[in-house]
């Protein structure tokens, strides 16, 4: 006889999208959630009272342990999550010591602990192109990565100077020697990494190495989350690991840009289809329809911000979101959130959350900025639903 529902774990759950999509199949019982934020671990309360919220750093072995006694009588079957991927972000320094880009080590750690059969893990689309330092270094190799992180160091500082200097050139100096400097140090940089390539190895790698080390076979695919029915194009990386024979799979697109044909995939949901019903209705705050207050220039600055570009010449933020497809990827720049298609302001984050494909009882704790950063971080639940779906499959032609 099957198993009616299967048993889960939500690391780094944030405000919990991926957990609302595994709970929108009906077939799976997220016993414990795991996350740091406390305003999302708020919003995670509220949506998912029936769920075991353990808050804190799950670098701390006391946080393990509790996560550990979670499932001291019952199974791990599953476990769901997105270490976060600010370390792994194509933009700026990337630190080797920085504990953000080393956290999946501690989802290992956990899986080879707690043994599911299946486990699911989500970040970003850069992870695909991001190399970290190899685990084993000679001596001479380590000296070379010395060598390297100085030089990526002072490119780092003279950037951030050149930055503070366009934002305040009162305060802050950025001469022509500087500017000299970082086209050396960049050209430095890309010699020693050309003369030295044995010092760096794929993260993707890294991953998958760490995960056949304690019995996984690991696969990884990216997904557009358009393809299945939230009105945003979000594309993830979305690792599946399984034990024993499982045989590994992805879920099949329901939508697509333009849509197949009668019987293929429908149309993507475009942003109009999703909040028109929106952009009349008053302020609730409550419900997360915060309308931002602009200031007079700034509405200005929008008046003239034609569909398909940005207010700053940015490539998200301050983003004026055609209606008629699915939306840019919605993220939470600092509150440079995208701009409404018919009026002179940013999306309110109800309209955010919708493009999410978050249902509209789906309410999220904390002030306007903490939401926008837990609307941006979620992964769809539509998204989460279709992996879930599927990992339902998995599991059920064994168990």
């Amino acid at each position: 006889m099957k198993k009616k529902k299967y048993n889960v774990l939500d690391l780094f759950a944030g405000c919990g999208g991926l957990s609302n999509g595994f709970e929108l199949t009906g077939k799976f019982n997220i016993v414990s959630a795991n996350e740091f934020c406390d305003a999302a671990s708020d919003t995670y309360e509220k949506n998912h009272p029936d769920t075991n919220m353990i808050r804190g750093d799950v670098t701390d072995n006391q946080i393990k342990e509790q996560i550990y006694n979670t499932f001291k009588n019952i199974e791990c079957d599953v476990i769901i999550g997105g270490p976060p991927c600010q370390a792994y972000s194509n933009a700026g320094f990337r630190d080797p010591d920085d504990p953000r880009g080393r956290l999946f080590r501690d989802y290992v750690e956990i899986v080879d602990h707690l043994k599911p059969k299946l486990f699911v893990m989500e970040n970003v689309k850069g992870l695909l192109t991001i190399k970290h330092e190899k685990s084993y270094l000679t001596k001479n190799e380590k000296k070379e990565l010395d060598l390297l992180r100085i030089l990526e160091k002072e490119k780092q500082e003279l950037l951030l100077l050149r930055k503070r200097f366009k934002n305040n050139p009162v305060v802050f100096k950025f001469e022509k020697k500087d500017e000299d400097r970082i086209s050396v140090l960049s050209k430095e940089i890309v010699e020693h990494k050309k003369c030295h390539p044995s010092l760096h190895e794929s993260v993707i790698d890294q991953i998958i190495k760490s995960y056949n080390e304690i019995g996984y076979k690991v696969q990884f695919k990216l997904l557009n989350a358009a393809n299945y029915g939230v009105p945003q194009r979000r594309e993830r990386l979305i690792f599946i690991g399984v034990k024993e024979d499982l045989n590994v799979r992805y879920p099949e697109p329901t939508h697509s840009k333009y849509g197949d044909s009668l019987f293929g995939p429908q149309k993507w949901i475009t942003v109009r289809q999703s909040i028109d019903d929106l952009k009349c209705q008053e302020e609730n705050v409550a419900w997360n329809h915060i309308l931002t207050k602009h200031s007079i220039s700034f509405v200005e600055k929008l008046k003239n911000t034609p569909i398909g570009e940005s207010a700053f010449g940015f490539s998200d933020a301050f983003h004026r979101n055609d209606p008629d497809t699915a939306s840019r990827t919605v993220k939470e720049n600092h509150g440079g959130v995208l701009v409404h298609y018919d009026f002179n302001r940013v999306m309110t984050p109800r309209e955010l959350a919708r493009l999410q494909s978050f249902s509209d009882d789906f309410i999220f704790e904390g002030t306007k900025s903490q939401i926008l950063v837990q609307i941006g971080n979620a992964v769809p639940p539509l998204l989460g639903k279709a992996i879930g779906e599927v990992v339902f499959e998995i599991l059920n032609e064994k168990y």
